[in-house]
């Protein structure tokens, strides 16, 4: 498909097959059948896959979304929010599960280094490569490229973490989409965004939310 012109109706149609099935019946059907599923390798293969598109398909050359030119302001933007919505995840693990604050730090604090160092590198970056760069290259001829596409990456996102089998994590994940979406949307940096979703992810694991993201995300460093 050629980026400079608009998808026809029947490009559109494959491309919301394509993304239906990839993004909706994947980790949905994965949820339902209570699948072992490794979700370390399938998001390494699944990224893999995704660069490979956006290299030879889109030909993107890797520093065309890893480090485009982005303002100083945009860093500080990230930064604010973040400060902002720290105290809200901490409020609201306290109103939802009090007992699970900062458990893993005390009961477990060398996986939690483990977890900070390895997280990043192994979820953070193959979840940003699919759910923003291949996401929004890929199916912006759907969503068009304003904040619907931000909405549906977003909302794929969030039913991406249905396999974890609990409303927080499906939620959570959601709010982060949005917030990942918007700075992907706002800098064409695959950095920034990823960068942004380590804080967060970071945050996450270290306030006491583990379980409601346990799976291979904490297996593999046990």
């Amino acid at each position: 498909m050629n980026d400079a012109c608009p998808p026809s109706r029947r490009q559109k149609f494959r491309l919301a097959l394509e993304c239906f099935g990839l993004f909706v019946v994947a980790p949905a059907g994965g949820a339902a059948a209570h699948l072992p599923v490794a979700v370390i390798p399938m998001l390494l293969l699944m990224a893999l896959g995704c660069g490979l598109v956006l290299r030879f398909h889109y030909h993107m050359a890797w520093r065309e979304f890893v480090c485009p030119p982005v303002p100083a302001r945009e860093w500080w933007r990230v930064l604010a929010i973040y400060a902002i919505a720290l105290p809200c995840l901490l409020g609201f693990l306290w109103l939802l599960e009090p007992g699970a604050l900062f458990s893993l730090v005390r009961k477990h604090p060398g996986l939690w280094l483990l977890l900070m160092a390895g997280y990043p590198l192994l979820s953070v970056i193959p979840q940003e490569l699919i759910y923003r760069a291949f996401f929004f290259r890929r199916y912006r001829g759907l969503f068009g490229e304003g904040s619907g596409l931000v909405l549906a990456g977003a909302a794929l996102f969030g039913l991406g973490h249905v396999l974890f089998h609990n409303w927080p994590s499906v939620l959570l994940s959601f709010l982060g989409g949005c917030l990942f979406g918007i700075t992907y949307q706002r800098t064409s940096s695959l950095l920034v965004a990823s960068v942004e979703h380590a804080l967060y992810g970071c945050a996450v694991f270290t306030l006491g939310y583990g379980a409601f993201f346990f799976d291979d995300t904490m297996r593999a460093f046990r």
